[in-house]
């Protein structure tokens, strides 16, 4: 009777980070200062990564938000992302996150970088310091492009 209940309780923690991603989507979030195209669950603040623009200038920042494991707050290192045959590896820096007390990675990226994950397609792995979760890209292109055209945008 116990190994059914251990096997039962087993599949339902692996099932669990499973569950959590399906609610997250791409989405936009437009403001006057800057644009942002988010995976994450609207309205919340579960997010796994975000691209931040602020319209009118050129670059993006990537932020991953799924921690780190012995990195410090302000220390150089890589954010990978890869997404079928595409690699990005970001040259970023640690970042203190408030709410959750991990650190995460923020680093300066392109739109063209953005434009070649999404056209990949399938998953995208975000890899950080002691850290790596895979995102799936479904649904990213029609974001994408509403987060590109706000970037573009001139300033007001």
């Amino acid at each position: 009777m116990f190994r059914p209940a251990l096997a039962f309780a087993t599949l339902l923690a692996l099932a669990a980070p499973a569950a959590a991603q399906q609610k997250m989507t791409w989405h936009t979030q437009e403001s006057d200062e800057s644009a942002a195209l988010v995976f994450g669950v609207p309205e919340t603040d579960e997010v796994a990564i975000f691209f931040l623009c602020k319209p009118g200038t050129p670059g993006l920042t990537v932020q991953s938000m799924i921690g780190s494991k012995g990195l410090e707050k302000d220390a150089d290192t890589r954010l990978i992302l890869t997404a079928g045959g595409t690699k990005k590896s970001l040259a970023g820096k640690g970042i203190a996150n408030e709410e959750s007390g991990a650190v995460d990675v923020e680093a300066p990226a392109q739109i063209a970088d953005l434009k070649a994950i999404a056209k990949a397609g399938g998953t995208l792995t975000i890899e950080v310091k002691g850290a790596k979760r895979g995102v799936s890209l479904t649904g990213i292109a029609p974001a994408a492009a509403k987060f590109e055209a706000a970037c573009a945008k001139p300033k007001s």
